[in-house]
């Protein structure tokens, strides 16, 4: 909703969102900062700065900013290699293909 000019997004709870508020995507648990809320016909939008990309705003959550910081630490400990392969174990066990594709 637009207020006084000003775009007013919510997060699932109900809580203000703004820009540079940390918050977590819940289909895939992505984190990140928000770099911008925008309104389009389907709904009001936030871009994450991890990705780039943008998520509605109704499936963000807003989180406490030590959460970025502990997964950046995390992140770091590890080689390209360890993290790649941890990432995609990760995925493999969160999506099953079978109720994607369907079938016939």
């Amino acid at each position: 909703m637009v207020e006084n000019g000003h775009l007013e997004a919510l997060d699932i709870n109900g809580n203000p969102l703004m820009v540079g508020a940390a918050v977590r995507y819940l289909n895939t648990g992505t984190t990140g900062r928000v770099l911008d809320i925008k309104k389009d016909d389907e709904g009001i939008w936030a871009q994450i700065d991890t990705t780039g990309l943008y998520y509605i705003v109704d499936v963000l959550l807003i989180i406490d900013p030590g959460e970025l910081k502990e997964k950046k630490e995390a992140e770091k400990g590890m080689d390209a290699e360890a993290y790649a392969q941890s990432y995609s174990q990760r995925d493999s066990q969160a999506v099953d293909i079978g109720q994607v594709t369907g079938g016939g």
